[in-house]
């Protein structure tokens, strides 16, 4: 499926950007232990697709290189991969305990924690203070705990929902009711 998918996106040139969030680990294996290919990206060399490789552990690499893919789709370039590399610090699951990695990997990685990481910016270039930062968690924090209780409380959708503003032509011919 994948690669038809990226063949006809190359083939009709299609503005689409192919996001692959590689956090290492498939469910309970590392990348390396499953494939060859340990970088991504670099699958979209079969189709002349453009591809980049991006440190997701980084908010500023992730804007840079998504704001790019942007660029090339809305300037007719095709499609993009882009391979955000991140780490996952859980288990895939609530069931999964992790116990395929060390504990001292997990701290390295804990360590470039992009949260982290933009914090220090933002502290460095003394752009809010540690009061104002304290606000902004709380506010997200409330936010967040308002929107839970808005999904929670509220009733679930009919089903003449299901397709709403999936397709921009109303009788399109394909749907099936």
């Amino acid at each position: 499926m994948l690669h038809e998918t990226f063949n006809m996106a190359m083939l009709w040139k299609l503005p689409v950007i192919f996001i692959c969030e590689n956090n290492r680990y498939a469910m309970g294996t590392s990348v390396e232990r499953t494939s060859n290919v340990l970088d991504i990206y670099k699958l979209a060399d079969a189709y002349e697709m453009p591809a980049d490789s991006i440190d997701g552990m980084s908010c500023e690499a992730v804007h840079e290189g998504i704001d790019r893919a942007v660029k090339r789709a809305r300037e007719n370039g095709g499609p993009t991969l882009p391979e955000i590399k991140t780490y996952r610090y859980r288990g895939h699951s609530m069931s999964d305990p992790a116990k395929y990695r060390s504990k001292e990997e997990l701290e390295e990685y804990r360590d470039q924690d992009p949260i982290t990481q933009v914090l220090k910016v933002i502290q460095a270039n003394k752009w809010a203070t540690e009061e104002e930062i304290e606000a902004i968690n709380e506010r997200v924090k409330a936010e967040v705990e308002e929107s839970v209780t808005f999904a929670e409380e509220s009733p679930w959708p009919s089903d003449d929902e299901l397709l709403k503003d999936v397709y921009v032509q109303q009788d399109y011919p394909f749907i099936v009711d």
